[in-house]
Order: structure tokens, then C-alpha cells, then sequence
């Protein structure tokens, strides 16, 4: 007999996973204004960089992600290349996320210019990611993408009172699936997701010490929301809201040193666990 609560639990589990891997703001939302057809390789002459909360080309992050359930998982940060864009260094940076055996993987870019930092996912870059992630578990039918291209823009100052603004206008995905769930049967279910990013704003500068060494930083707050409902004839509809607190160090030529964030009782934080050439 069909255990229909398992199907249910596996399948949410990974396409929250895969949703949110598109929203880790400042490690992989990111990317370069104008069309990707115009960025050139740089030939040899770098172009001027404009120093900002940016990963260095020649390094790897290791982190280290803690939950209050007890779930433990890791991700690896590295910066693929660096192409000139009009003058301007823009990253190419690959985010990959471990979870048991669970993996999802994120290729976007960043740039800094005029002295703000600036992440952005374009509406490819989702796709991508969701059809490589998805896909592992489930056959896509059909997919809905609203609110791209994505932007998260740091001020590079970071001293108290320097902002960090979002895209005003929501994430949402909406996705037709179906789910095989041995030799001879499958699910057919819905998805929808949405996240909305509020502004923040650094609150102070302090040292922070990790694995990976001692760094002085700017601790950036700022909240969102999400919104996830999952709906089936073959499962039971599961369907909630949350509001996330994030208090996220950065510093110069590293980018994320530590991330906490909180929803009600459950606390996740993410932790630099060391940096390494590529």
C-alpha cells in the first residue's frame, strides 16, 4: 500500500530546498547588469575593480550550517571567473549546498561599482536551478517564474546605518509536478512559493571569529517572508507562512562570515569554516 506521508515529506523537504537555494541573498544572487551576450573575457587586462563585499577570484568558502532541529549541512562558494563587463569585474560564482544526500547548486554573478555591491538573479538562473534540483526527485510539467531579475544591494561603506535594499516586487514560483513514486506510480501535485525581502540597514561593526579566522565586519538585519503550499489529490495540502529575521556579517574581499537567522523557536546559522585556494 502507497505510505502517502512519506511522498509527501520527501517531496517537500527537497523543493523547499531547491526554492530556497535561490535565496541565499549575498553568496548566490548574483549576476551583472545588461545583457549576459555583452560581458567579454577580460584577455589578459583585468579590468578596475571597485572593492566591495565580493569572494576572491583565486579562494574557496567552506561553511558549515546549523539548525536547532540538529540538521547539519555545508556549503562551497567559489568564484569561477571574472569577465569585464564595460570596465567592470563581474564574478562568476558557484554556491553548492549539501544536505544528507541532497544537493543543490546555484551559478549566478556580482559586480561592485560606484560603491554598492550589487546581487542579482536573472530569471535563467532560476530556471536552472530548479529544473537541476527538481528534476532529481520529480518530472516538471509545468513552471511559473515571477519577479526576476532579483537584486540585493549592499552600500560598500557598511559602517551603522548603511543600507541593504531588495527587488520590491516578490520571488514566486509556481510548479506542476509529477512525482514517481515506484516502478508504476506517480503523484501529480502543485507547488507554489513566494519570498519577499524587506530592507535593512547595518546596526554595527564588530569582530566576529569563525574557523576560518577573525574578521571585522558589518552586521547587516533585515527580515523575510515566505509563503509555501504544496496541494495534491494524492497527499494532504500542506501550506504555511513564515517571517525570517537575518543578522548577516560581511567583510571586505570575503563577503558572508556568519548568518543567523530566526523564525519563532527555530534558529539557523551559517558559520565560515575555512578558506582555501582553488
Amino acid at each position: 500500500m502507497l505510505n502517502k506521508n512519506q511522498p509527501s515529506f520527501a517531496f517537500a523537504r527537497r523543493t523547499r530546498l531547491a526554492f530556497f537555494s535561490l535565496a541565499i541573498t549575498a553568496v548566490s544572487f548574483v549576476s551583472c547588469k545588461g545583457d549576459k551576450d555583452d560581458v567579454k573575457p577580460d584577455d589578459g587586462n583585468p579590468p578596475a575593480e571597485d572593492k566591495g563585499f565580493l569572494p576572491q577570484k583565486d579562494q574557496v568558502y567552506d561553511y558549515k550550517i546549523t539548525d536547532t532541529d540538529g540538521t547539519k549541512s555545508s556549503s562551497v562558494l567559489k568564484v569561477l571567473g571574472v569577465k569585464d563587463s564595460s570596465g567592470i569585474a563581474v564574478y562568476d560564482i558557484e554556491n553548492k549546498i549539501q544536505e544528507g544526500n541532497v544537493f543543490v547548486t546555484t551559478k549566478n554573478r556580482a559586480f561592485s561599482k560606484g560603491g554598492l555591491t550589487t546581487y542579482e538573479l536573472f530569471y535563467e538562473d532560476g530556471i536552472n536551478a530548479i529544473y537541476e534540483n527538481v528534476e532529481e526527485f520529480g518530472v516538471i510539467k509545468d513552471v511559473v517564474l515571477k519577479g526576476f531579475p532579483q537584486k540585493q544591494i549592499m552600500e560598500n561603506k557598511g559602517t551603522v546605518g548603511s543600507n541593504i535594499t531588495f527587488s520590491k516586487e516578490p520571488m514566486e514560483i509556481k510548479l506542476e509536478l509529477l512525482i514517481p513514486i515506484d516502478e508504476n506510480d506517480s503523484i501529480e501535485a502543485d507547488f507554489q512559493a513566494k519570498i519577499t525581502y524587506l530592507d535593512g540597514k547595518v546596526t554595527k561593526q564588530e569582530t566576529i571569529t569563525t574557523p576560518a579566522g577573525t574578521f571585522n565586519c558589518s552586521k547587516w538585519e533585515y527580515k523575510y517572508e515566505t509563503y509555501l503550499k504544496l496541494t495534491s489529490l494524492a497527499i494532504p495540502m500542506e501550506e504555511r507562512e513564515d517571517e525570517y529575521t537575518v543578522e548577516l556579517w560581511t567583510a571586505p574581499g570575503v563577503g558572508i562570515v556568519k548568518t543567523v537567522e530566526t523564525t519563532g523557536d527555530a534558529v539557523s546559522t551559517t558559520e565560515l569554516q575555512k578558506i582555501t585556494k582553488q
